[in-house]
């Protein structure tokens, strides 16, 4: 069947399946007309200009959760302040793993009052041997980014509207550390 769309201003837009009997629009509310069909969800119709303009959705918690998911996953710049200058470390879901993995290694040693044990990493920029105390330094860095991270997830899913441009970088306000 073939459909058609009408619009009122104090109703807004609606669709029926079937052109309405002239009884039927006899009950339609005074000012209504006919318009195209709306061409999508995104789509909200100018009385004014007579024609649709696209509106995108309002963004939603889960548009917030894809980007804070996306920037924790970008990893960061640590400096050891040595001869093995700035590392980038990645903290994509496997990198985590790995992640946990030299973690648990680090506070064993830690644990059995080695602090100066070894441990050989590979990051973004290449291979390097840390301590098992420098290794806490780097996991402080690696928190400290995230929880900033984070926090800005928390604050923009509890605003009543998140803003359009909830993914610049202004709402978030990571740093390199």
């Amino acid at each position: 069947m073939t459909r058609y769309g009408f619009y009122e201003p104090s109703r807004g837009y609606w669709q029926t399946t079937g052109y309405p009997s002239q009884e039927y629009l006899d009950r339609y509310p005074a000012g209504w007309v006919q318009v195209p069909l709306q061409p999508s969800a995104d789509h909200i119709y100018d009385p004014v200009n007579k024609v649709w303009q696209h509106s995108p959705a309002a963004p939603t918690q889960e548009d917030v959760r894809v980007e804070r998911d996306r920037r924790l996953a970008l990893g960061f710049d640590y400096d050891f302040a040595d001869a093995r200058g700035t590392h980038t470390f990645a903290m994509t879901e496997s990198d985590m793993i790995g992640w946990d993995e030299v973690t648990k290694g680090a506070q064993v040693a830690i644990n059995l009052g080695r602090h100066g044990d070894p441990f050989n990493i590979v990051t973004e920029t290449g291979a390097a041997t840390v301590t098992a105390n420098e290794w806490q330094q780097i996991l402080v860095a690696m928190t400290t980014l995230r929880q900033v991270i984070w926090q800005a997830s928390f604050a923009l899913q509890a605003m009543d509207a998140i803003p359009s441009d909830y993914a610049d970088d202004s709402h978030w306000q990571t740093r390199t550390i």
